[in-house]
């Protein structure tokens, strides 16, 4: 983290930063920054000067690049002597007409030219006020436009006029205001027009308009993946990766206004907090999206509301039943909010479509209506979490955690402390003594635990390792069972961190420490140890060392009375049978999967060995299709569909990862998508399942476009590594923990 980031603006650019804050905090957009000064070059020697419209829907950056401009061409000696940027307010309100422009314009030079020319600026303001008093005179228009003229003449340089939401003062000013405009635009050389607008406008797409081919028009589209990691960087001080930058874009649309929103609530939080944190963010901003929503015309802001709740791109139709209202009177308010950037269309004619231009709306909407509503975009982005939380998706999934670290509960105060002195014999103050030492090297564990939840795996290892330095000679079980744990997590963060060989060394520190000690407390850190370092050598695509180390768990452990050590053993045989699908082995697959249910079914009350039962039904599902049995294949999918929780992060993360392999093996993805919506599935979670399944069909599907994004990125995975062969090498395998 960068301590000492600057202050980002959201919503004013430029005002009271300095140029060189302004240029460093300007990392995108560099294209469009590229050709604004590529056209103002240009006109630096011209008679007749080529105007700019920088077009692009609210939070699109527009105010932003018009900011680093004037940065540019205060800062360029080669632009600076030749080009003077005159930055209009953004809301121009005090202008309604073209006398009114100019006398703005003529406001903003004596501002402009203060801090250089003081008593230029005041002459100025004084030519300023004497004109503002005779607006009845019939030549005002003329006066004001000359006395902008000729300062632009005494300064010697050309007036860049920076003018923003075009489109309003368009639709706003008299009909003669565009006409009027352009002439002086086009016969005056000392006046070049920068403006923004947030859509196409009146005048400026029709051949007898008065702005038609008179600008060279810029659109800002939504940032890239890459470009939205890059502002993420410059806003948070913190790096993404593109695979965890993705959710945010989608979320946010790419909008930067909304992206540097999350950036700057996202200090310290992994992506996996930062996501599941998304209600409080939009909690903390519900000022700002009130405000907009307060600030639309209350007819238009019924339809905006049916824009939102409706939340995918919508006809008028559509949108005119949810808002109660006349379609007609629906299609002229959507064509007004279209024009201010408020909606987005998509399609034309009798196909147009209407969506938010800002995504989070429709997101804080839902997350403000009735709890059916909310849920439905908790669970879009709990599925986000779990999806888009890995790293490195095409190597390793991240690690699902089962739960936070947990270490023996030993907080109850000194009388649990008094229980380890018995065992020793040691007297009351040995007892304090070994208290002490327990609580220390708990304290380290829950450090390193949470160290290890926000990415901060070097710093997690550090953290074990004290506990495994200062307490590792110790002879206390409790003390043991601590420094196993350490070694345990240790191996996590270093396989977190793509060092599969450490993790498999620091996994047989624990397996040559405890492993023949006969505590069933050490035990259990040594199993989990075991199935760990099997994970390893799948990941290092060594299958026979790994089926061989699971199988040594499910043999040394079968008999034990541990609980944890049982599911542990369950772990390793569902490992196996997944491993003999890769090797071509599907009846031997279907042995060990009837093993599992016959030994495990009478536990499913217990969490831990239902969400073995689950996965081992899945994987029975991927071996009937493997067998070329598809009717039994589908019941077992079936099966799965019943037993499956929404809510488990680990249920959801072990389904995506083997839809691939069943496409792979033969499953039909209409076939699946049919059964999903049949057993009620088509909601929340598996209703991105469903639509991306759809599209691997080739069906067209309507949805809010967050979900269609993220199903189309599901789709994209499940046809890539079920056509590649790597069906496998997803999440079948997890490093566990506690």
């Amino acid at each position: 983290m960068n301590a000492t980031r600057p202050s980002i603006r959201k919503f004013n650019p430029g005002t009271f930063q300095s140029d060189d804050e302004l240029i460093r905090q300007f990392v995108v957009r560099k294209h469009e920054l590229h050709l604004v000064l590529e056209v103002l070059s240009g006109n630096i020697n011209a008679k007749s000067c080529q105007h700019i419209l920088v077009a692009g829907p609210r939070g699109r950056g527009k105010t932003m690049l018009l900011a680093r401009v004037c940065a540019e061409l205060r800062t360029n000696k080669a632009l600076s002597q030749h080009l003077l940027p005159v930055r209009f307010m953004e809301e121009s309100q005090e202008i309604a007409n073209l006398a009114d422009f100019w006398l703005e314009a003529l406001f903003h030079l004596a501002k402009t030219t203060a801090a250089t020319n003081p008593e230029f600026s005041e002459e100025l303001l004084v030519t300023h006020g004497d004109l503002a008093v005779r607006w009845q005179d019939s030549n005002f228009e003329e006066l004001a436009r000359a006395a902008v003229l000729g300062a632009a003449d005494r300064i010697g340089r050309k007036l860049v006029l920076m003018v923003e939401n075009m489109q309003s003062l368009s639709a706003d000013l008299d009909s003669d205001f565009g006409w009027k405009l352009r002439k002086t635009l086009q016969a005056e050389p000392q006046i070049v027009l920068l403006a923004t607008a947030t859509s196409q406008f009146k005048g400026l797409g029709e051949a007898d308009g008065p702005f038609f081919e008179l600008f060279r028009i810029i659109h800002l589209d939504p940032l890239t993946v890459s470009e939205c990691a890059e502002l993420w960087r410059m806003a948070s001080g913190e790096e993404r990766d593109n695979r965890e930058i993705k959710p945010l874009r989608i979320l946010t649309g790419g909008s930067p206004r909304l992206l540097v929103i999350v950036a700057t609530y996202a200090e310290h939080r992994s992506l996996r907090q930062l996501l599941e944190e998304l209600v409080a963010l939009v909690d903390d901003h519900t000022e700002y999206f009130r405000g907009h929503l307060e600030a639309i015309a209350k007819t238009e802001r019924r339809v905006y509301l049916a824009v939102l709740d409706l939340w995918q791109a919508s006809s008028p139709a559509e949108i005119a039943s949810r808002a109660r209202m006349d379609v007609r009177s629906v299609s002229a308010l959507l064509a007004r909010l279209a024009d201010r950037g408020i909606v987005f269309v998509e399609g034309s004619g009798r196909k147009r479509l209407y969506s938010a231009a800002e995504r989070l709306y429709s997101i804080y909407y839902k997350l403000r209506r009735e709890r059916d509503e909310a849920a439905v975009v908790q669970q879009l982005i709990q599925f986000m979490t779990v999806f888009y939380s890995s790293e490195k998706l095409d190597e390793i999934f991240e690690v699902i955690q089962r739960e936070a670290i947990k270490s023996p509960v030993i907080r109850d105060g000194f009388q649990r402390a008094i229980s380890v002195g018995k065992l020793t014999g040691a007297r009351i103050d040995r007892a304090k003594e070994l208290f002490a030492q327990v609580q220390a090297a708990d304290d380290l564990l829950k450090e390193a635990g949470k160290l290890y939840h926000i990415g901060k795996l070097e710093e997690s290892i550090e953290a074990c390792q004290k506990v495994i330095d200062q307490f590792g000679n110790s002879d206390v079980t409790e003390l043991q069972k601590l420094v196993a744990i350490a070694f345990v997590h240790k191996g996590l963060s270093s396989s977190g961190r793509g060092e599969f060989g450490v993790a498999i060394e620091v996994w047989d520190a624990i397996i040559e420490r405890f492993g023949d000690c006969g505590k069933q407390e050490l035990d259990e850190e040594v199993a989990l140890a075991l199935v760990n370092k099997g994970v390893m050598h799948q990941y290092l695509e060594e299958p026979e060392t790994a089926r061989s180390t699971w199988r040594f768990v499910a043999e040394r452990f079968r008999d034990s009375d541990s609980p944890e050590l049982q599911v542990l053993v369950a772990t390793s045989l569902s490992y196996l049978a997944s491993v003999q699908i890769e090797l071509g082995n599907a009846n031997d697959a279907l042995h060990i999967i009837n093993t599992i249910e016959k030994q495990f079914r009478a536990f499913d009350h217990d969490r831990r060995f239902a969400l073995q039962l689950w996965r081992t039904m899945l994987t029975k599902s991927c071996a009937l299709f493997a067998l070329r049995d598809p009717h039994a294949a589908l019941d077992a999918f079936r099966q799965t569909c019943v037993g499956f929780d929404p809510r488990d992060n680990e249920m959801i993360g072990y389904f995506l990862a083997r839809l691939p392999a069943l496409i792979a093996l033969g499953a039909s993805a209409g076939e699946l998508a049919e059964i999903l919506s049949a057993e009620g599935m088509d909601d929340g979670f598996m209703d991105i399942v469903i639509i991306a399944l759809r599209k691997i069909s080739g069906e067209t599907v309507r949805a809010p476009a967050e979900v269609l994004e993220v199903a189309e990125d599901l789709r994209e995975q499940i046809e890539s590594y079920s056509s590649t062969g790597d069906w496998l090498s997803l999440d079948s395998f997890d490093v566990t923990s506690h």
